[in-house]
């Protein structure tokens, strides 16, 4: 099974004879480059090309031209990065981030409106919440609680990827996985609030399916919930929800405006 990235992986923030103690950005500020210990925002930053700070303090809307590597990132507000993310520590986002290029930190918790166009890699734990869109993933573990998209694959110890809305997912590896959508009831059913969760591919050592379709399970240990339809597997149902399905069957989202 798949195992988080090494620590060698996660490169640090580049030390520079020429970065200053602290810059401080208030209101509108912009930067052709910027090299500071530490680096504080609150307004509105620009900085055109490349970010070596130890530390990220950023509330407001900041953009980064090239890349950004940090010793750590605590971000409130509006962050884009054009060039790639490197940060050594803790990696913090609540709001929105849109990131061009491959994100890498030690322990990364985003929450909010999250475009990520390639990999998210973590020595530790990733924590995504909100609306997510992402590619591939490699963590030790991965918890994930919000809608979107997951282009995949995603390498972890253990998996817990929870849906409030509709989701896709291509390839899943780990040790341990669950994936909750959700359940069908009467009151969604009126309020037009049904919502869609696929998975292409799960493989793993245990897998817990609930309000979920799903195409592929290859696990010894296989666990299905409420409203789980699983296609084809390979390994042991141990348990299995009296309104889970398992098979093929005609299946197709309904059309816009209508419900069934």
């Amino acid at each position: 099974m798949a195992v988080a990235a090494s620590s060698a992986a996660v490169p640090t923030a580049p030390a520079s004879p020429d970065a200053i103690p602290r810059q401080s950005d208030r209101g509108t500020a912009r930067h052709p480059e910027l090299r500071a210990l530490r680096w504080r925002v609150r307004g509105i930053s620009r900085v055109d090309r490349d970010v070596f700070v130890g530390r990220a303090d950023l509330r407001g809307s900041v953009v980064v031209g090239g890349r950004l590597a940090a010793g750590s990132v605590a971000a409130d507000g509006s962050l884009e990065v054009r060039g790639p993310i490197a940060v050594s520590g803790s990696f913090r986002l609540r709001g929105t981030l849109n990131a061009a290029a491959e994100l890498t930190g030690r322990e990364l918790d985003l929450a909010g409106r999250l475009r990520l166009a390639a990999a998210l890699r973590a020595e530790g734990s990733v924590r995504l919440g909100g609306d997510v869109e992402t590619g591939a993933i490699r963590a030790s573990t991965v918890l994930l609680r919000g809608a979107g998209t997951i282009a995949g694959p995603v390498d972890a110890g253990s998996v817990d990827l929870g849906f409030r809305a509709d989701a896709t997912v291509g390839a899943v590896r780990a040790r341990s996985i669950r994936v909750r959508g959700p359940v069908p009831n009467p009151v969604r059913w009126a309020l037009g609030q049904e919502a869609t969760v696929r998975v292409d591919r799960i493989e793993a050592d245990t897998a817990y399916l609930e309000g979920a379709r799903v195409e592929f399970v290859r696990a010894p240990e296989i666990r299905l919930g409420p409203a789980a339809h699983l296609i084809a597997y390979e390994g042991r149902l141990v348990a299995t929800h009296r309104t889970s399905r398992v098979g093929p069957e005609s299946w197709s989202p309904p059309p816009s405006g209508l419900r069934r």
